[in-house]
């Protein structure tokens, strides 16, 4: 699979070295600055209390990545990639070894195991996340930045070194510097196991006059994810006469990536809609729908819209692949 992420480069971290066999961290940075007139989405009041939990455990990891083995820890967890992508839940670090105590025993050094219990309950599926430059957890002692709930998913991130002094880095460029961020994971459920998809029920039609539904190619070009949460999580929603397929793409999940496997929705004798969009937590407060024809689906927040169209049936009933630009992505069907 082709893998090339089109970033700006307005913004570079750079390494404080100090000798050659101590470890490094990365240096203080800003954020670029705001779009003019752009109105973020509202903070709920329990994301706030999500976020300031998320804050307060930031600051402890960060002191606590002093430690090699605490570091190292992290960085096979989340290499593992038990949700596909390089983080793991806190339930799971929280009784691992390290360094002679557990995880959750070094977190909690600065705050007691009862407040650090108190923290963690405010933050549903807690997971700490490895982003950024390749890390050598030998050597670098990373700064911690957090995930926020709601509101501007590309606003400024907060981020501590081990001093617990806070920086701020660009919501919108990837540093070039690893990166550990604490927040919410958005591919898990309440039990903190990844889901398995099924596809929507749909009534059979008759195979007289029913025409297969196929995507053969499809090219990403914003997934309209920030680089704190990762890769992308790319769903489409796909309903007509016959078809009700509604799932996650996850060959796809950078710009610059493109379907390498024919996914058939269905079949159907109508025309089709289709719905793009990139999975973010689980508000679902947002209900999906192409040109008042609603799919009966609910995503987290209207930013995370990707594009829709509507085929007409008889681009279906040949072989003819057939592309469609929706900005974001470029969808081919026959």
């Amino acid at each position: 699979m082709l893998l090339s992420r089109l970033l700006p480069v307005s913004l570079t971290l750079s390494l404080l070295l100090a000798a050659c066999d101590q470890p490094t961290t990365p240096a203080p940075t800003t954020s670029a600055p705001a779009t003019p007139g752009a109105a973020a989405p509202t903070v709920m009041a329990t994301q706030a209390r999500t976020n300031a939990a998320l804050h307060t455990v930031a600051r402890q990891l960060a002191a606590t990545l002093t430690d090699p083995a605490l570091r190292t820890l992290i960085a096979e967890q989340a290499a593992l990639k038990f949700d596909g992508d390089t983080e793991v839940l806190y339930r799971t670090l929280a009784p691992l070894p390290a360094g002679g105590r557990t995880f959750a025993q070094a977190l909690s050094s600065g705050v007691g195991a009862q407040a650090l219990g108190d923290l963690t309950a405010q933050i549903p599926n807690l997971q700490v996340a490895v982003r950024g430059a390749a890390w050598d957890p030998a050597r670098t002692v990373p700064w911690v930045a957090v995930a926020a709930e709601g509101g501007d998913e590309y606003a400024p991130v907060t981020a501590y070194d081990a001093q617990g002094r806070a920086h701020v880095l660009d919501g919108r460029v990837t540093p070039d510097v690893p990166v550990v961020v604490v927040g919410v994971n958005e591919r898990v459920d309440a039990t903190g196991a990844v889901p398995q998809q099924a596809p929507l029920p749909s009534p059979s039609i008759s195979a007289q006059s029913c025409y297969q539904v196929k995507l053969v190619r499809l090219d990403l070009y914003d997934d309209m994810e920030p680089w704190t949460k990762g890769s992308a999580e790319i769903w489409v929603a796909v309903k007509g006469s016959g078809i009700g397929w509604h799932g996650q793409l996850t060959m796809v999940t950078e710009p610059g990536d493109y379907l390498d496997a024919i996914q058939v929705f269905g079949c159907t004798d109508g025309d089709v809609r289709f719905y793009w969009y990139e999975k973010d937590g689980s508000n679902f407060d947002f209900e999906i729908s192409v040109g008042g024809y609603g799919f009966g689906i609910k995503i987290d927040d209207s930013n995370d819209f990707l594009g829709s169209t509507t085929m007409r049936k008889a681009l279906f009933e040949g072989t003819t692949v057939d592309a469609v630009n929706l900005g974001n992505l470029k969808q081919y069907t026959h």
